[in-house]
C-alpha cells in the first residue's frame, strides 16, 4: 500500500474507497496478489486485471488517458449539434473519419447525378 500511496502522490492522485481517484473521478483499482501487480480501469468495459510489473507501472497505467474510437453514429450525431460546441477531438474525430468501403451511406434518396445539379445551381 505505501508503494501505491507514493506513486499515487506523484501525480496527485487519491486513494479513497478502493480506489485511485482524480479530481472526484475513479481511474481505477491497483493492488499485489501473490507479489504480483495488477491494475483494473474504472472506464474499461470489461474489468479484468491487467498484470503490471510495480505500483510504478499500475499507477502509469492508470494517469494515461483510455483511446476509443466513436461509432459511426456518434460521429453522424456530431453533425447535428453546434459547431461552436465541438471540441478539438470532435473535430479531428470528424475530420479523420472515412467510412469503410463496403458500408454504402444514406443520402436520403439522393444521387451523385443530384447532387452534382445541385453543385451546378450553385456555381
Amino acid at each position: 500500500m505505501v508503494q501505491i500511496a507514493d506513486e499515487c502522490e506523484k501525480y496527485g492522485f487519491e486513494i479513497l474507497n478502493y480506489g485511485i481517484y482524480d479530481q472526484d473521478q475513479k481511474l481505477g483499482e491497483v493492488s499485489c496478489t501473490d507479489s504480483r501487480w495488477w491494475v483494473i480501469r474504472a472506464t474499461s468495459v470489461h474489468q479484468h486485471k491487467i498484470p503490471c510489473d510495480s505500483a510504478f507501472d499500475a499507477v502509469w497505467v492508470l494517469s494515461m488517458v483510455e483511446l476509443t474510437q466513436p461509432s459511426r453514429e456518434e460521429l453522424l450525431n456530431k453533425l447535428f449539434e453546434p459547431f461552436d460546441q465541438l471540441t478539438a477531438d470532435e473535430w479531428e474525430q470528424l475530420r479523420q473519419y472515412q467510412p469503410p468501403s463496403d458500408e454504402s451511406l444514406d443520402c436520403g434518396g439522393f444521387t451523385d447525378c443530384d447532387f452534382a445539379r445541385i453543385e451546378g445551381m450553385a456555381a
